[in-house]
């Protein structure tokens, strides 16, 4: 049986989990910037705020009349597209730091849901 969450469940899934994406990128700011490396603090903070993004994107699109994929992969690769332009623009060292925050972001999303659905009664 597959389980699924209701739509308050899922915002609610997708607003934690942007939080919790929020906050580790004040986090990674603070203390890029007080080692002396407060653009790569920057990109790590993008990247985790472009994969929240991507949560509260997905919650959206779910109703849409288009295959899940399809959407999927829609996003997936304008979010890295956008990580990755950013990152050029904040310098080429950084760019890995962007996408290392938006794949921990995604790992943040699935936590969240997994704990959502792990304490429904």
């Amino acid at each position: 049986m597959r389980a699924q969450l209701s739509a308050s469940a899922t915002r609610r899934t997708v607003g934690v989990a942007a939080a919790v994406c929020v906050a580790g990128a004040l986090i990674a700011v603070a203390v890029f910037s007080v080692l002396g490396r407060p653009a790569s603090g920057g990109a790590l903070a993008v990247g985790l705020i472009l994969g929240a993004g991507n949560g509260l994107l997905a919650a959206r699109l779910i109703n849409l009349p288009l295959p899940f994929v399809a959407s999927s992969l829609l996003r997936l690769v304008t979010l890295s597209m956008i990580g990755v332009a950013i990152g050029f623009a904040l310098g080429l060292a950084n760019i890995w730091l962007v996408i290392l925050g938006l794949g921990a972001s995604q790992f943040v999303l699935a936590a969240s849901a997994v704990r959502q659905l792990v304490q429904r009664p």
